[in-house]
């Protein structure tokens, strides 16, 4: 990993921006570009992260990015328009626009989704006439993660539990595309990309994606792409970049303080999270698309992201202090860099 140091010591002091509004954390405390700089030099370093890029935002605004590393083993330089995989940050998009379409009365969340679509895949098993978008969106369908050995099933009774599922948004995306005739990443567009002016963002990969997309982490730190997204995957396929990116994020920021809007219908609580790996002291909530955490400092809400070679990501922001970040890496170790971030914007430290 040494080899990545000199080049991201060069690249980090290029690449870097702070923009006019005021840099806060959650605390009120104001903290300089170049103490983010240090910081993001700091864990780089001790994370070994070849690749990263950054949006924090303060008050509806971008008040500082930065683009960081390299993009692969050519030592290309990591750049504001680097493209990387959003990886589940994918599944928010995705809910805004279905609750736009709920708001239409094209679907109902509560609706069993098979009156709409039938599933062929998981037919055999009466128990999918339950599963609702709302159990699609709150992760409570019954469905794991993935299909094993290529049999879709249920693991629970839909509805009565949380379990996180790629599985139901797929389906849902399914239905969607059926009751409106139009494909999902064109809908994603017309919905949410469009009128937030998101741009250099698709579901599928394409020639712009190929000349901008950042390498991956494949080995013993080897740098490699995943297979190309040839069609849309609405649990995991959006490639993008950290500012246009953060345009939704700044939307859902809006949205949090005005009634009911979209976001405040993503933000209603759904269920309880009780994982047997989480801190008991963490009180976590699942909305619709969206993870919600009540913390002395208010609500948080955010959603992560990890795709195969390391492509990891994250947003979150404190509703009260309307602090947050988008970020997107080539790095392993998404958990430690995620504590660490959240905890030098609460603390600046």
């Amino acid at each position: 990993m040494k080899k990545y140091t000199v080049c991201i010591v060069m690249i980090i002091a290029l690449a870097s921006q702070s923009l006019s509004a005021q840099i806060k954390t959650v605390k009120g405390k104001e903290i300089s570009a170049q103490e983010i700089d240090t910081f993001i030099k700091n864990q780089m370093d001790s994370l070994q992260i070849p690749a990263l890029s950054i949006a924090i935002i303060k008050d509806n605004k971008i008040v500082y990015s930065k683009a960081a590393g390299t993009k692969n083993t050519q030592q290309e330089p990591v750049e504001n328009n680097t493209i990387f995989e959003a990886a589940s940050m994918t599944k928010p998009m995705f809910a805004y626009t279905v609750l736009q379409l709920v708001k239409k009365n094209v679907l109902s969340l509560d609706t069993p989704l098979y009156t709409y679509y039938p599933y062929p895949d998981i037919a055999y098993d009466d128990r999918y006439k339950l599963i609702t978008a709302r159990m699609v969106l709150d992760h409570t369908t019954g469905f794991p993660n993935w299909r094993e050995n290529n049999k879709l099933a249920i693991h629970f009774t839909p509805g009565t539990k949380f379990d996180y599922s790629g599985e139901g948004y797929e389906y849902l995306a399914l239905v969607i595309e059926h009751i409106t005739g139009k494909k999902i990443d064109a809908l994603m567009q017309q919905y949410t990309f469009k009128p937030l002016s998101i741009k250099n963002s698709y579901l599928t990969y394409n020639e712009y994606v190929g000349q901008h997309l950042a390498d991956g982490i494949k080995g013993e730190h080897d740098r490699g792409k995943n297979d190309p997204y040839l069609q849309p995957h609405v649990p995991y396929s959006l490639y993008t970049e950290p500012t246009e990116y953060a345009k939704f994020v700044i939307e859902l920021i809006k949205e949090s303080h005005k009634p009911n809007s979209i976001f405040q219908s993503m933000a209603t609580s759904q269920i309880e999270i009780h994982e047997e790996d989480m801190d008991p002291k963490v009180k976590m909530n699942m909305g619709l698309g969206i993870f919600i955490e009540k913390t002395p400092y208010g609500l948080k809400y955010f959603h992560g992201g990890s795709n195969g070679n390391c492509y990891n990501s994250l947003f979150q922001f404190y509703k009260d202090s309307k602090v947050g970040f988008v970020y997107f890496m080539a790095g392993c170790r998404q958990g430690d860099f995620a504590k660490k971030i959240d905890q030098f914007m609460l603390n600046g430290k």
